[in-house]
């Protein structure tokens, strides 16, 4: 190591936050971590990682990523112990992509994940969610919803008699569930 070089000091992030998740989100961070685990030896690489967090519904900017993979990230098991290992070998196991993942969930502002919600039923962008978005997602998830049901649906939440669902009306009931 070169002198005056520090090395990376690595930093086990809290688990406080997972541990607040539901047992549905800790399996969905669970079953993230095992399908991009791609050669199962329990530890990600940071694509690896990248693709989990993706999965969960986050898009960080890279920078952000690699600043947790320089913070959080640690040597594999073969590294020689005595060598400083590059941020971009580090690895990250379960338990370190449980807490990340769970702090991230937690910090979470509800209204935007269901205002990214509202958007993938309108995806012509035109602020309300009609009949024939309806019609395209029930068939979508191989869940056909009869017609009446489609109309009696948009009827009963469209307050304003515009033909459909607005953004506003859709947070009010998504929020009134919770």
């Amino acid at each position: 190591m070169a002198s005056g070089a520090r090395p990376i000091q690595y930093t086990i992030p809290s688990r406080e936050d997972f541990t607040k998740l539901s047992d549905e989100q800790k399996a969905r961070i669970g079953e993230a971590f095992d399908l991009f685990d791609s050669n199962k030896d329990g530890f990600l690489s940071y694509e690896e990682f990248r693709f989990v967090l993706r999965a969960l519904g986050f898009e960080l900017p890279k920078q952000q990523t690699f600043e947790l993979l320089v913070r959080h990230g640690q040597k594999p098991a073969n590294w020689p112990h005595d060598q400083e290992c590059a941020p971009v070998y580090r690895q990250f196991n379960l338990t370190t992509t449980q807490a990340i993942a769970g702090s991230l969930i937690r910090q979470r502002d509800p209204r935007e994940e269901l205002r990214r919600a509202f958007r993938l039923f309108d995806i012509d962008g035109k602020g309300m969610i009609t009949q024939e978005d309806l019609r395209r997602v029930s068939k979508q998830v191989g869940n056909n919803i009869p017609d009446a049901d489609i109309v009696a649906m948009v009827e009963e939440f469209d307050a304003s008699g515009k033909g459909g669902v607005d953004e506003d009306e859709f947070l009010r009931l998504m929020m009134s569930k919770k």
